[in-house]
């Protein structure tokens, strides 16, 4: 069974919820990824973020080796829906992640 995640994005924050485990974490980026136009402007910082919360997730290791999913939704900045370009930063962060299915809620 792959793992789930479940990410929600807010400015230069994230929860993160692994789907089987139930585990949360909720953290606040030390680094800025969030611009005053865009919830993600540095994509560096948002993949450096989000890949440590994923590290502090029990049994992340096992995800190196399985099937990842994960479900980003855009809680701030986001009035009107996301445009394309929004929509491929969300994309391409899953890619960085190495996530093999990606979703935008």
């Amino acid at each position: 069974m792959a793992a789930q995640f479940e990410i929600q994005l807010f400015t230069n924050r994230m929860i993160v919820r692994n789907i089987s485990t139930g585990q949360t974490i909720v953290r606040v980026a030390t680094q800025p990824f969030s611009s005053t136009r865009l919830l993600i402007g540095d994509l560096d910082a948002a993949e450096q973020l989000l890949g440590g919360i994923i590290k502090d997730m029990e049994g992340w290791r096992r995800f190196l080796r399985s099937a990842v999913k994960a479900s980003f939704q855009p809680m701030e900045q986001c009035e009107g829906g996301l445009c394309p370009v929004e929509a491929q930063i969300l994309c391409d962060l899953g890619v960085r992640m190495g996530f093999t299915e990606v979703e935008i809620i």
